[in-house]
């Protein structure tokens, strides 16, 4: 389970122990607060060590796409000298440089918008923990009522008695469905589809190298 799982599960059963009639409101709350404040700092480091990763693979893309120029360079080079197999051979290896380029840089728009979801829950969960710590003793009140509170005509009392909790928990809902999504995302992912992938790409490479080396030869020849 990831930092949202977790932000997620510590809301819900605290929201839960608050509608036991067992347990002290204020207390509860308190504890709420704590256990929220404690998984925020958690969050806040899982945001900096995202932010550092992103940056890490754009360095890394980045790396890949000199590392492809440098092949299309040692490609013209070699047309000069009249070898053509040896610019063959540059521009093969100029493609796989760029296809680990391609390959980073999905990964590093993932990492980017995982990074940037977990910044949105934590900016609302920390409003939210500060809205609990200046209204705690009349949420706590408005709970009582609410466990007090008869069935009106038409349907029922609010579940928690105060729209700050019902608030954190559609929140909490919120978070849980946004790693549900993460995690059925890879889950559905085709087994098969990297090997089919890489065999078209065979396929590909060739044509691909053609068609670079008859534009370097046109550009060389302009």
């Amino acid at each position: 389970m990831g930092i949202l799982g977790r932000m997620s599960q510590v809301i819900k059963s605290n929201l839960n122990s608050l509608i036991d009639k067992a347990e002290d409101p204020e207390k509860m709350i308190e504890h709420t607060i704590d256990e929220m404040g404690s998984e925020i700092k958690k969050a806040r480091k899982e945001v900096i060590s995202t932010v550092a990763a992103e940056k890490g693979m754009a360095k890394k893309r980045d790396e890949h796409l000199a590392e492809a120029q440098s092949w299309e360079d040692k490609a013209m080079l070699a047309l000069k000298a009249n070898d053509e197999e040896l610019a063959r051979e540059a521009l093969r290896r100029k493609g796989k440089s760029k296809a680990e380029a391609d390959r980073v840089e999905e990964a590093r728009r993932g990492q980017d918008a995982y990074a940037m979801e977990l910044k949105s829950a934590l900016e609302q969960l920390e409003n939210k923990v500060e809205d609990l710590k200046l209204r705690k003793q009349t949420i706590a009140s408005q709970v009582r009522q609410a466990r007090t509170a008869p069935e009106r005509a038409g349907g029922s009392a609010s579940r928690f008695g105060s729209k700050s909790l019902e608030d954190l928990d559609r929140m909490s809902t919120k978070i849980e469905a946004f790693e549900a999504e993460a995690e059925a995302q890879a889950a559905i992912e085709d087994p098969k589809r990297p090997d089919l992938d890489r065999r078209f790409a065979e396929l590909e490479k060739e044509t691909g190298v053609d068609d670079e080396l008859a534009a370097l030869k046109k550009k060389l020849g302009g």
